[in-house]
């Protein structure tokens, strides 16, 4: 074969490659590499087919193999993407840091900035992070991973105004947050008169406790017949949420009346009434339990000392969970503290850690949000890593404390210990990544003085 024919060979193993016809594509990558040992194409798409068979530390063999041959931007950010598959962070985005510099405009230039910029915000350097993807941006405007990203940024660093419209972007996203699609128009924030519109909640369930404050900005500014859609461990919650005329529940397989004139996801509201910092929707509190207290409860309840609730752990699902949650063995010595009694109000895998007897365990009283409602309205204080929880105990204008992770979601803004969501709650945060011990030193030492002066 002379070396056009192994060219020729590798366009048509490239095609094989892209239909995934891999051991096709395979077997003609090997025979391009007999007639040419040192051909660095064929060894670093061999290396791809490795990748996509997460055959890891193969893949690198032979993508480095070609790099020792020929040094190619491509290269090198193939090998950046197997490392981020393998958790390798760090070494991820020097070899995508390699790629820009051999060619700052190769093929997937835009992908290593984003992915660098990820790398960044991981150790919070967010405005380095920024540059990398707003660098991103630049060369594929449309990337929309890098926009939803770009928005936790300007939205902790409360630029709402810019922030709102980049975090749109989640449902241009590969993995979009709700796929569907709707034979109706969009609200944008018209007078509503007489239509009907769907308020669809999305995201997490600290999520729609969050922004479900939204709907009575909605009745009483655009008027409408109000239908919100949400998932059925939030229904009774919500139920008798002001200006809520319908609850739709949302189940597996999509479902959904044609009844309504236009939708609205949930979390476009803040954009669409133009939230900043300073006029932000804050009226607390916009949720209230919606059933009486059981005399059971009541005697379980019953007692002098400072009722404290306490949640250590969300869902372990959740993206940042092993970051946001701590263990019960961080809160043990809360148990100190005279003039308290713990209740638990851990839900999910994380109640097993449960051992104390000091701590009146109250999960098997919770059902559901509602059950959870009635509890916090009956306590004093809530102790919280960020979970659904705290947001409730804040919707609800409870006194609440929210632990939270060194890098922490973009809704707690940057080094506050108060937040402007959630007037009647404290944040405290990590000094140190990974380390809760100073925090609950924080925390016990406050709910001493707090039990001292009550």
């Amino acid at each position: 074969m002379e070396e056009i024919s192994l060219q020729e060979a590798l366009d048509i193993a490239v095609k094989k490659h892209k239909n995934g016809q891999l051991k096709e594509a395979e077997f003609i990558y090997k025979k391009v590499l007999e007639k040419n040992p040192k051909n660095s194409d064929a060894l670093n798409l061999l290396g791809l087919i490795e990748y996509e068979r997460k055959n890891y530390e193969k893949a690198i063999e032979l993508i480095k193999r070609a790099i020792t041959i020929k040094k190619e931007a491509e290269y090198y950010g193939n090998i950046a993407t197997v490392y981020g598959d393998m958790g390798e962070d760090e070494k991820s985005a020097q070899f995508f840091e390699e790629a820009l510099k051999i060619n700052p405009k190769y093929e997937k230039a835009y992908v290593a900035h984003y992915n660098i910029g990820v790398f960044q915000s991981s150790r919070g350097k967010f405005q380095e992070a920024l540059k990398h993807y707003n660098k991103s941006l630049e060369l594929n405007p449309d990337f929309a991973e890098a926009h939803w990203n770009r928005s936790f940024i300007l939205l902790r660093d409360g630029k709402f105004e810019e922030g709102w419209k980049e975090y749109s972007y989640r449902f241009k996203k590969k993995d979009s947050t709700d796929s569907r699609i709707f034979n109706k128009p969009k609200w944008n924030g018209e007078i509503l008169a007489k239509k009907r519109i769907l308020v669809i909640c999305e995201q997490g369930f600290g999520d729609n406790i969050q922004f479900v404050r939204y709907i009575p900005l909605i009745k009483k500014e655009k008027g409408g017949y109000i239908i919100l859609e949400c998932r059925r461990e939030i229904e009774g919650l919500f139920r008798n949420i002001e200006g809520v005329d319908e609850i739709s529940i949302k189940n597996k397989e999509n479902n959904l009346s044609n009844n309504f004139d236009c939708y609205v996801h949930l979390m476009e509201l803040p954009g669409i009434f133009k939230t900043t910092l300073e006029n932000m929707a804050s009226k607390i509190p916009y949720i209230k339990a919606n059933s009486e207290i059981s005399e059971e409860l009541r005697e379980i309840l019953k007692t002098n000392k400072l009722k404290v609730g306490i949640v250590w752990a969300g869902n372990p699902n959740q993206d940042n969970d092993k970051n946001r949650s701590a263990q019960f063995k961080d809160f043990e010595l809360l148990e100190q503290i005279p003039g308290i009694c713990l209740f638990s109000l851990q839900k999910g895998e994380a109640e097993k850690e449960l051992k104390s007897n000091r701590v009146i365990n109250l999960s098997n009283k919770i059902k559901n949000f509602s059950d959870t409602a009635v509890l916090i309205e009956n306590l004093d204080l809530i102790i919280s890593v960020d979970t659904s929880v705290a947001h409730l105990a804040g919707a609800m204008g409870k006194r609440v404390w929210t632990l939270l992770t060194y890098f922490p979601d973009w809704r707690w803004l940057n080094d506050r210990t108060d937040n402007p969501w959630y007037p009647n709650m404290r944040l405290f945060r990590q000094r140190e990544a990974g380390n809760w011990t100073f925090v609950m030193t924080e925390v016990k030492k406050e709910l001493e003085n707090y039990v001292k002066n009550r």
